[in-house]
């Protein structure tokens, strides 16, 4: 509102320019066909924070989050994110996993059809149910082409979470079985 009553004189004052200067009758001089310098104005809307989301969303988001940074790290075969998302025995698990495959000089593509269900989220725990469809594939690291089939196949898993600094961070992942 008070960039509203800012704005409002020098509109005033714009529109009262135009309009004096279309009212010099009786001049002889045709319309100028350049560009004129008249100011516009923008409407200026209030900044609002990002919507909040449900302590279930935010552990949805970190779950998405988690399978970003991981699929980021095999693909590039670089640890140094995983921090972000992993915690504890967790992130060691997932590091040694990048190593080796680093290791193997053999990149990985992580694709997954996820569909998660929380079943746990407090303050300072969250558990993540999901059966996801594995496309996960090794790459040929020359032409970036998968070097085996898609598995298409579905693995059910529980995904524990901990709180830590204020941040969702996977701390132990349980595969129950791979369902064929």
């Amino acid at each position: 509102m008070a960039t509203l009553r800012r704005l409002l004189p020098v509109t005033l004052a714009a529109l009262v320019a135009v309009l004096l200067a279309g009212c010099q009758g009786g001049t002889s001089t045709p319309p100028s066909t350049s560009a004129s310098a008249t100011p516009t104005t923008t409407a200026v809307q209030p900044t609002r924070p990002p919507p909040t989301l449900s302590p279930r969303g935010e552990l949805l988001a970190a779950y998405r989050r988690s399978w970003q940074v991981y699929g980021d790290a095999l693909r590039r075969l670089d640890p140094s994110r995983l921090s972000s998302v992993f915690a504890g025995t967790q992130l060691r698990d997932i590091q040694h996993e990048v190593a080796d495959q680093k290791a193997k000089h053999q990149p990985v593509r992580v694709s997954v059809e996820l569909h998660p269900r929380v079943l746990l989220v407090n303050a300072t725990d969250g558990v993540v149910d999901d059966t996801y469809i594995n496309h996960m594939v090794i790459l040929d690291p020359s032409s970036g082409k998968p070097a085996e089939p898609d598995p298409n196949e579905p693995v059910h898993v529980h995904y524990s979470f901990k709180r830590i600094g204020g941040t969702w961070k996977v701390v132990q992942i349980i595969e129950y079985r791979r369902i064929r």
